[in-house]
């Protein structure tokens, strides 16, 4: 019997959809997701009240941009284009609240990597590497937004 990986797949042979189309399906919105999460970030940081969270939400960010090359590289290789990136949506909160969505975004891809990672290891080894190594470093990043939150000033939930 067929598990639902092993049946989705069979599908996709049937239908003609090729791992390459796969891998770049997973890139492109891996691309979109860490290009609007980089400008989150940047917007987050300029309202940050420490000023050393600041500076460490612009070093994630940076860490981000950092992913989003590496990405539109394994695009770019796949023979395609980057995908258009649509503006992030403006944020809103104090220091507390903005530092929790981040931790919440990180957290959200994290798995999702991991199983992409394993999905794409047989037909593209070197993207399945890529999304490991981002993991990792996404990993870094959820440690150190958790840090700055567990630092923050408990009174900052209610200044809004």
């Amino acid at each position: 019997m067929f598990s639902s990986k092993a049946w989705t797949d069979e599908w996709r042979r049937f239908l003609g959809l090729s791992t390459a189309a796969k891998a770049l399906e997973i890139l492109s919105r891996l691309y979109i997701e860490e290009s609007q999460h980089t400008a989150i970030l940047a917007q987050h940081a300029s309202r940050m009240h420490y000023p050393q969270f600041r500076a460490k939400l612009l070093e994630i960010a940076a860490g981000e941009a950092k992913h989003c090359e590496w990405i539109g590289a394994n695009i770019k290789s796949l023979g395609s284009a980057l995908p258009v990136v649509p503006p992030a949506a403006p944020v809103g909160g104090n220091s507390w609240n903005l530092l929790l969505e981040d931790l919440e975004d990180e957290s959200r891809c994290a798995g999702e990597l991991l199983e992409q990672a394993i999905s794409l290891e047989a037909d593209f080894p070197s993207v399945a590497n890529l999304l490991r190594r981002i993991y990792e470093e996404e990993q870094t990043h959820r440690n150190e937004i958790r840090e700055m939150l567990m630092r923050s000033d408990p009174l900052s939930l209610y200044a809004a």
